[in-house]
């Protein structure tokens, strides 16, 4: 029986050389991270239909079963947060295991404390490797390891490592802060305005009642989707479990929602942004709602945000602590006054106005919004 101390094998022969397999197994091991990337920014995204999704599908297979580069192309930072999902590609075979290391050296640039997990899959630490390296290439194995990296690739490695730890938090954690922090957006920089009209106190209680009203939909929608036997064993979106809960007249109703809905916050956030930087700026707000226009399209044509559960995380972390920080600086303009002033309709004889709550239970709906989180 042959060893792993062998050049190579009669089966290796019938197999292809060391080099040329190593380069396929590396094929598939990026092949593997790229479609493991694909499904992490699919997490977050929350408009993505399943025609599209069926598509990116079938490029990802077209390219794979041609042999060409995977529309995701991945760094060697992905491959280091996914190499516990593609460990189980590379064989225990010592030579492949230092070929693929001479592969990796000389395809990407890291220095040895940057990829553990690497080092693992591959058993660059094992003295079998080690060995197996120096026979082939006359070279230490640790050549392939740079000894510096610049401030901005230390930055790229710090900021993959914290992704990599948040993207393999429990599951109910990540589903927890995914809605949590995706719930607070733009809209509730209104909440002040809207809800000044009834005071701080009938304020907070609005915002209770419709927080509750919103957690359980959302909880109801949550166990929806769990029963869905579409959705739990063939990968369906929200428009297919819809349509067998309500028909298709449903799915298209729901559609049509989410599209206006889209539509109205968009005008909202365009005339918001342009008209506050108007007044910060000599700049006119036509000027700037052009501008967020034409970035919004670019995006569109880019068809995907590139958006990952844990720069979700982060941005819905950075959105909380920005609100934090406003709410710590308005407490030094609190009166008294102000807290107890109360104007509820019917209340002491006030009369009923339809603007106001209106006003009031929209931007309220809009700030708890975060269904499409589950």
């Amino acid at each position: 029986m042959p060893t792993d101390d062998e050049l190579f094998t009669s089966s290796e022969v019938l197999g292809g050389f060391p080099a040329k397999r190593a380069r396929l197994l590396l094929f598939q091991i990026e092949s593997r991270t790229a479609y493991l990337m694909i499904q992490s920014r699919r997490t977050v995204d929350l408009y993505l239909t399943e025609e599209i999704a069926e598509q990116q599908e079938l490029a990802f297979f077209e390219a794979l079963a041609q042999g060409r580069e995977p529309p995701v192309r991945p760094t060697i930072r992905d491959l280091e947060r996914y190499a516990p999902q593609w460990q189980a590609l590379v064989p225990p075979n010592q030579i492949l295991q230092a070929t693929l290391a001479h592969l990796l050296g000389q395809k990407y640039h890291f220095a040895q404390r940057d990829i553990p997990h690497i080092r693992e899959a591959v058993g660059l630490d094992t003295e079998g490797v080690q060995q197996a390296f120096q026979r082939q290439y006359l070279q230490s194995l640790d050549t392939i390891y740079i000894r510096r990296v610049g401030l901005l690739e230390w930055m790229r490695w710090q900021w993959n490592k914290l992704s990599g730890w948040l993207e393999h938090l429990p599951p109910f954690w990540t589903a927890y802060a995914l809605t949590f922090t995706e719930i607070v957006g733009a809209s509730i920089f209104a909440l002040p305005i809207a809800l000044a009209g009834v005071g701080p106190l009938a304020g907070v209680v609005v915002l209770v009642v419709m927080g509750v009203i919103n957690v359980l939909t959302i909880a109801a929608m949550a166990e929806a989707v769990t029963r869905s036997g579409s959705i739990r064993y063939q990968g369906s979106y929200l428009g297919r479990l819809v349509q067998d809960y309500l028909g298709r007249p449903g799915s298209i109703l729901l559609t049509t929602m989410v599209v206006t809905i889209c539509v109205i916050a968009l005008l909202a956030y365009y005339i918001g942004f342009s008209l506050t930087l108007d007044g910060a700026t000599a700049i006119p707000a036509e000027v700037w709602a052009g501008l967020l226009f034409l970035l919004g399209v670019y995006f569109v044509r880019q068809k995907n945000l590139h958006a990952t559960i844990s720069s979700a995380l982060v941005v819905g972390a950075i959105n909380l602590g920005l609100i934090l920080i406003l709410s710590v600086l308005a407490l030094g303009h609190v009166r008294l006054e102000h807290l107890l002033y109360v104007h509820v309709p019917f209340l002491n004889g006030r009369p009923f106005e339809p603007a106001l709550l209106g006003l009031i239970f929209g931007v309220a709906f809009a700030s708890y919004f975060g269904h499409f989180s589950v």
